[in-house]
């Protein structure tokens, strides 16, 4: 159970989250440390709610429940949406639990060397503090601000129960554990251990401004992008050290790998489940299938280091992972939702509702990219006041971009998008948005086209609302109980908890 709850929370937290972290603290300040929280809220509703009714299907690939309830089609597509998002488990489970223990050595590492070249924590919260990086009171109700209470609590909520409670990666490591209550365990000490390494990467950033509050190695051109901050302060700072630049090195590594062969064996499983058997309606040997995953597996990697070239455009690490997490995870979120909560709900309303959902998400993603010139800069100001070793030409450069800024701002008064408003909204609300849409759309469309009725429904594949809200009234529980029996199996799923 220990060693999959730390599988759990390295197979997302990987080195999007070690690199990406520090540089948004760095640049944006603390309040995407709240995220924190809200990893903890996703995986606690993961753990009560989604994780017990996946368990007690038992599907080999999460995407059957869809086609169970919904159909072929519906499975169909989100299976290749799902690809497009991941780009032996037991062996697997063991080398990330493994890789965890590396992860939070090579953080410790870089924490406390930093801490002793700044001179304490007094010391460097106050820098951080003088530059506007310390700020956790942001309330504003404004869905364009990038980071405030609500979009971290509530969106980021949503993002990370999208991944908690609807991946593939995540799923097979439920199933790997005897028990329900074993997964429920392991799914609260991922909470834990989630909370530890986002506060611990939260830190880095306020430490790495501290320590270049009067020479921003990015403005200064020493480093090409601001995710390599980190990076250039660990060769800075632990250079001297032996062994250390390793440590952060082997750190950097063990992230990577813990998704990308989380990533791999669950998509080859999708590929060949959904599509392959699916589709397809082929069977083969399981001395076959283990074939044709392994050649998946070297095809889709490929695959994903041709597509790590076009993210590089989409701006910081973890902006640009988050963001096309919720555009393609949400409406994937937002259909199992849909088929979950909302009996009635039919085969077409899935299709259309998911459909729809993921042509906005992708509308409002693509504009943002290109109106991204148009935006206003939040950025916190940096400073290259003290840097000793900059050149003319750098100077130029700076300038230079300067000057090409101010223009760009001056235009945007006379030509700016008339949808920009719509696609400046912060990235943490795309899965929100994704869910909303695949609900609305799903549940009109159904009511349109024939819903389902009490005796169409196969309760099994349902999560009673009313045993969720089990405080409102007993009228309100009968009635979203939608006249569905769920008792023929209740039996069946108190033993399945043991």
């Amino acid at each position: 159970m220990f060693p999959t709850a730390l599988s759990i929370m390295v197979s997302f937290l990987s080195a999007i989250t070690l690199l990406g972290t520090p540089s948004e603290i760095y640049m944006f300040g603390t309040m995407y440390s709240y995220s924190a929280i809200s990893m903890t809220i996703a995986s606690t509703i993961a753990a009560l709610v989604f994780m017990p009714k996946f368990r007690e299907m038992n599907f080999t690939s999460v995407h059957e429940y869809l086609d169970k309830r919904f159909g072929r089609p519906v499975r169909s597509c989100t299976s290749l949406t799902y690809s497009f998002i991941m780009g032996g488990m037991k062996a697997v489970i063991w080398t990330d639990a493994l890789q965890a223990i590396v992860i939070l050595i090579g953080l410790l590492a870089a924490i406390i060397q930093g801490l002793i070249v700044l001179g304490g924590f007094k010391r460097t919260f106050s820098i951080a503090s003088q530059g506007g990086r310390i700020e956790f009171d942001n309330v504003s109700f404004d869905p364009r601000t990038r980071h405030t209470i609500w979009s971290l609590l509530i969106g980021s909520s949503f993002n990370t129960l999208a991944t908690y409670g609807f991946n593939q990666t995540q799923i097979q490591r439920y199933m790997s554990i005897r028990s329900t209550r074993g997964a429920k365990q392991a799914l609260f000490i991922n909470a834990i251990g989630t909370m530890i390494l986002i506060l611990l990467s939260s830190f880095m950033g306020v430490i790495l401004y501290a320590y270049y509050v009067d020479c921003d190695p990015y403005t200064s051109k020493k480093i090409e992008d601001i995710d390599q901050i980190f990076p250039y302060f660990v060769m800075e700072v632990l250079g001297d050290k032996k062994g250390l630049p390793g440590v952060f090195l082997a750190c950097m590594f063990s992230g990577s790998l813990s998704t990308i062969s989380s990533g791999l064996n669950s998509l080859a499983a999708v590929l060949i489940e959904d599509i392959y058997k699916g589709l397809m309606n082929r069977q083969m040997t399981d001395q076959r299938q283990g074939f044709i995953s392994k050649i998946v597996s070297i095809i889709l990697g490929i695959c994903i280091m041709l597509l790590t070239y076009v993210v590089s455009f989409f701006g910081s690490i973890l902006n640009a992972t988050l963001s096309l997490f919720g555009v393609l995870e949400g409406p994937i979120m937002g259909v199992f939702c849909l088929g979950f909560f909302f009996p009635q709900a039919n085969q077409w309303g899935g299709l259309i509702g998911f459909l729809a959902s993921l042509a906005l998400q992708l509308w409002i993603f693509l504009g943002a990219q290109i109106t991204k010139n148009q935006m206003k800069n939040v950025r916190l100001p940096l400073s290259i006041a003290n840097c000793t070793d900059i050149t003319n030409s750098t100077i130029e450069q700076m300038n230079t971009n300067q000057t090409v800024s101010t223009k760009s701002e001056y235009n945007i008064h006379f030509r700016s998008d008339p949808f920009i408003n719509l696609y400046s909204v912060s990235y943490m609300w795309y899965t929100p948005i994704a869910v909303g849409t695949v609900l609305l759309v799903g549940v009109i469309v159904s009511y349109l086209t024939h819903p389902l009725k009490p005796h169409e429904i196969d309760p099994k594949l349902i999560i009673p609302v009313s045993d969720i809200c089990c405080c409102l009234p007993k009228r309100c529980r009968d009635w979203l109980r939608c006249d569905i029996n769920n008792k023929v199996h209740l039996k069946e799923k108190v033993n399945s908890f043991y």
